[in-house]
């Protein structure tokens, strides 16, 4: 199968070291601005020598890493561009560079082909029962096509290039011709880059394709076994060898969830006797405040926000650093073209003044072999004419040439000058880069005391939130014994009323009993009084008649 390439210029990421949940949850809140609940942490048993992956994680907390922009994704995310003029030794350099692609792309045509050719012997797990034409094909013809154009297409662009190149060594163009010669050139590396990425959408296509479809193993394709479905497997549907690995996939997973379920269940009861001894404890023990609580939550709130304001430095800073060192790469970058742009032209300058004297010379030469042809061959009078013709024409070249040395002089001076001038840029250039460099280090070392402080205050926080739990233990506690003490208050009321009832009959029987005895004492006294009033009459008249004793009596 064709390999999974990464996409072009695409930048190596550096592995970021693994941070903890108490870290991503204050980065991610600092970031979010979002208030997380401290969960309650798990009490830890000292026998305990790693921890469960189940019990790390808590819901409420996300654990997503941070990945930090890099410099080198935007400064190298462009090709450079040379100049038009090049040395004889850059234009070795590239055709070699032309010829190693070439070996690549051949290369590659060759593994297509031999992955069409491979296709034919590999073994055969399904076949159609009506004639199709095969996918793979179809993909492989596909994409040997979409090769062989953009091969063409970059042939092609390699020689328009190289064209333009030589043209532009040999002729002398203007500011104006090198301008369009280096958009032209950017064209075609933006060219350039679109084919790569539609060659690397093309190499993924493929490899997705080729991994759908699995060939047999060793095990399936020898005839030992028994039955005869095993023999005509070529003739099932790749339906089946994709339902029988789903299925051995899910066996497995069955097979590691009831163990990973039986390792829990053996760690959660570990976990309750370790939370019943350490309640036990906590009973034992005094516990904090409501007072010393609210100013645990309020230094944990302290803490997130000075965790805000240092990643928003942090990011201030980072951002500042990214823009200055893009300022400066693109600095540099103009500075350099301009003093490869001014050292051609002097170097063209030199060869059109090395030109024009030697044009000299020969027409000197030129001079000396007529005079010499013409001394015999034609009378003083065209010898004269020709003479001052000839000495006229010497004069306009003469001036001419000195016109053309005057203005290559000047030309000369002007390049000087900006050549002092670009020599001064560069100077400030690389101040600038000491003091960039020098600050950058500053940056560092403000950056380490930044994580050293956030250190010590996560180490501050897991210490708060410790201190937060035994708290809220600890008032659990006190919750459950008011409560108790709530129940037996309300009790000893019920009891208290009953026994007011019971008080207030007691009292309503007495003062029923102290009536009577009243009562009863009347008439105590009234029949005494009776009896004495009848000791003393011993014969009262037959006339009276006792009525009333009777009634009081009843």
């Amino acid at each position: 199968a064709v390999p999974r390439t990464p996409p072009p210029r695409s930048p190596n990421p550096s592995p970021e070291r693994p941070r903890s949940a108490l870290a991503a949850a204050i980065w991610s809140s600092s970031l979010t601005g979002q208030t997380w609940a401290i969960p309650p942490i798990r009490p830890r048993s000292f026998s305990e020598s790693g921890q469960s992956e189940f019990f790390i994680s808590e819901p409420n907390i996300n654990t997503e890493l941070f990945k930090r922009d890099r410099w080198s994704e935007d400064l190298d995310s462009r090709p450079r561009l040379s100049s038009p003029d090049h040395s004889e030794e850059e234009l070795e350099d590239k055709e070699e560079e032309v010829e190693s692609e070439e070996d690549r792309e051949e290369h590659v045509y060759q593994t297509l082909d031999r992955e069409v050719n491979c296709s034919i012997t590999e073994p055969i797990y399904s076949v159609p029962l009506k004639p199709k034409v095969r996918l793979y094909s179809m993909i492989s013809l596909l994409c040997i096509s979409e090769f062989l154009t953009i091969s063409n297409l970059k042939k092609r662009q390699r020689k328009t290039f190289f064209l333009t190149i030589n043209n532009c060594s040999v002729l002398t163009g203007s500011q104006a011709e090198l301008l369009n010669l280096r958009q032209h050139a950017q064209e075609l590396v933006d060219e350039n880059d679109a084919l790569k990425l539609t060659v690397h959408r093309l190499n993924v296509e493929l490899s997705r394709y080729q991994t759908s479809f699995r060939p047999l193993s060793k095990q399936e394709v020898t005839p030992s076994a028994s039955h005869l479905i095993s023999l005509d497997m070529k003739y099932l549907s790749p339906l089946v060898l994709a339902y029988e690995d789903r299925m051995n996939e899910n066996d497995a997973l069955r097979q590691t969830t009831e163990e990973e379920v039986k390792k829990l269940r053996v760690h959660v009861e570990a976990i309750i006797k370790e939370n019943e001894r350490l309640h036990g404890e906590i009973a034992k023990t005094e516990g904090v405040s409501q007072k010393n609580c609210h100013q645990l939550q309020q230094q944990a709130l302290l803490v997130l926000q000075e965790n805000q304001v240092l990643m928003d430095q942090l990011e201030a800073q980072h951002v500042k650093a990214k823009a200055s060192h893009s300022r400066h790469h693109s600095e540099v970058s103009k500075v350099s073209k301009k003093l490869m742009l001014s050292e051609a032209e002097n170097q063209r300058l030199q060869e059109d003044q090395e030109e024009s004297r030697r044009e000299l010379q020969k027409k000197g030469r030129e001079v000396q072999v007529l005079q010499a042809r013409l001394k015999d061959a034609v009378t003083w009078d065209e010898h004269c004419n020709i003479a001052g013709k000839l000495r006229r024409q010497l004069e306009q070249q003469e001036s001419q040439n000195k016109s053309e040395m005057d203005e290559l002089l000047l030309r000369l001076s002007s390049l000087q000058e900006e050549n002092r001038s670009l020599a001064l840029d560069k100077a400030n250039l690389t101040a600038d880069i000491t003091r960039m460099e020098a600050e950058q280090g500053l940056n560092k070392q403000a950056n380490r005391k930044a994580e050293r402080r956030m250190s010590v205050l996560k180490r501050q926080k897991e210490e708060c939130v410790l201190k937060e739990e035994k708290t809220r233990q600890y008032m659990g506690a006190v919750i459950s014994v008011a409560e108790h003490i709530s129940l037996e208050r309300d009790q000893l009321l019920q009891m208290a009323s009953v026994l007011q009832q019971e008080k207030q009959g007691f009292v309503s029987r007495i003062l029923n009993g102290t009536i009577r005895l009243g009562k009863l004492q009347e008439e105590v006294k009234v029949s005494s009084f009776i009896q004495n009033i009848t000791f003393t009459r011993p014969s009262l008249p037959r006339t009276y008649t006792p009525e009333t004793t009777p009634g009081r009596l009843i």
